[in-house]
């Protein structure tokens, strides 16, 4: 499977608020966190304490991801000359290949540790911080890349 394209702006925002929302273990660790301080706040003398810190830790969550990242990912986008270039990815049992003006990269599958997808992006990670962005509106057949990544990589993990 090959395809080419030229990643929008909003879809870098897409998958850079993806990465940043966390694993889902992440928002169940926060959640539980938040549920613990407003009971602590309930039952306590520390009210102020553990509403103000269960508010401010959700207020916190909810600007990072849609006010700072959004921001910093359309600076990115403005000052990344390779962000607006053209993009070219072929999938083959054996590897991915990504193709570009500036450069290329060739992963096995097993260089592919974990992956996410929603909202239209797939994201496939070569370190828990360092990632590939594919639009699924690229892909011919976006089952088939599901397919691969379930073979070779597995389930989401992130």
């Amino acid at each position: 499977m090959e395809c080419s394209y030229t990643l929008t702006e909003s879809e870098l925002v897409n998958a850079l608020q993806l990465h940043g929302r966390g694993t889902n273990r992440t928002l169940i660790v926060l959640a539980i966190v938040g549920i613990a301080l407003v009971l602590i706040g309930i039952f306590t003398e520390l009210k102020t304490i553990d509403f103000g810190g269960a508010a401010g830790g959700l207020i916190g969550y909810f600007v990072t991801v849609f006010l700072i990242i959004p921001s910093n990912a359309k600076r990115q986008y403005e000052q990344n000359r390779a962000l607006r270039g053209e993009m070219h990815i072929s999938f083959s049992e054996q590897l991915v290949e990504f193709k570009a003006e500036t450069g290329e990269s060739k992963l096995k599958w097993s260089d592919i540790h974990k992956w996410k997808y929603r909202d239209g992006m797939y994201l496939l990670y070569v370190t828990s911080n360092m990632f590939y962005m594919v639009p699924s509106r690229v892909l011919e057949n976006e089952n088939e890349l599901s397919n691969l990544l379930l073979k070779h990589v597995g389930p989401k993990k992130a």
